[in-house]
């Protein structure tokens, strides 16, 4: 039977085999898992037989590797058709945190890139959501956020310039942004008010994600407020709906309300 196009080239899984002196089971796994991080959402992995031949030892330790993937939620296997690719979907709660803070508590390492900073006047919308003036000096960051060098999400925030001078000087591109504002500025991010809405991706900003233009994503929009009751940010945030579910709590409404 055929592979798909979207299986990982031979040449692909070879280059990542050079590695042989570590015990078998755990080279196994770490091969296996560079390998689907390489590759497609989707993508058929070679079969347990090919891959028992090509590393030279037991389908039952091949086998082991798989199961270690599969119950990291990294692999899954279809009865008859093989085991595919499956990248992970990240749960964005009604928690509030950070970026960088949510993908730590994951296991996963923050970080970004493609960042932009200037300081620009405020429209009337960004002007209306951080309660100044319109025209008043803001900065606007824009930058790709990651986690273990994967894109999520092309986030875009609004702050005000009087209240944060130096914030472009001393954020760096892959700094987390409310630490930066705790640290630097003594503000203590307490929560924020979201609206989340389906957006379509232009070709630029699915360029910048790494995904096609058909890829599902989030728009995020977040006012975000500090300890004293102060807006302190607006953003209007895409986040790959390839990888992302939001989350939500719902309850019925009081009795007598």
């Amino acid at each position: 039977m055929p592979r798909t196009r979207h299986e990982p080239s031979d040449g692909a899984l070879e280059s990542l085999l050079a590695e042989q002196n570590r015990g078998k089971g755990k080279h196994i796994t770490d091969v296996l898992t560079a390998l689907v991080l390489d590759s497609r959402d989707g993508a058929l992995l070679p079969s347990e037989r090919v891959l028992a031949e090509r590393f030279a030892v037991a389908r039952m330790t091949v086998r082991g590797a798989i199961d270690a993937l599969e119950s990291k939620g990294m692999v899954r296997r279809v009865p008859g058709r093989g085991t595919f690719v499956q990248h992970p979907t990240l749960t964005h709660s009604e928690i509030f945190r950070s970026f960088s803070e949510d993908m730590r508590m994951r296991g996963m390492t923050p970080g970004a890139k493609s960042y932009r900073g200037r300081t620009r006047p405020a429209t009337r919308t960004v002007a209306a959501n951080l309660d100044i003036a319109p025209g008043e000096p803001t900065h606007y960051i824009e930058r790709i956020r990651t986690a273990d060098g994967i894109p999520m999400a092309l986030e875009r925030t609004n702050l005000a310039a009087a209240r944060f001078p130096t914030l472009l000087d001393v954020l760096g591109r892959d700094d987390s942004l409310y630490e930066v504002l705790g640290r630097a500025f003594g503000v203590r991010l307490e929560s924020a008010r979201q609206i989340v809405t389906i957006a379509r991706l232009t070709a630029t900003e699915a360029k910048r994600l790494e995904v096609t233009e058909d890829t599902p994503a989030f728009l995020i929009e977040r006012i975000s407020v500090d300890n004293m009751g102060k807006v302190v940010e607006y953003g209007r945030s895409l986040y790959r709906g390839d990888r992302y579910a939001i989350q939500m709590h719902v309850s019925p409404p009081p009795q007598g309300g």
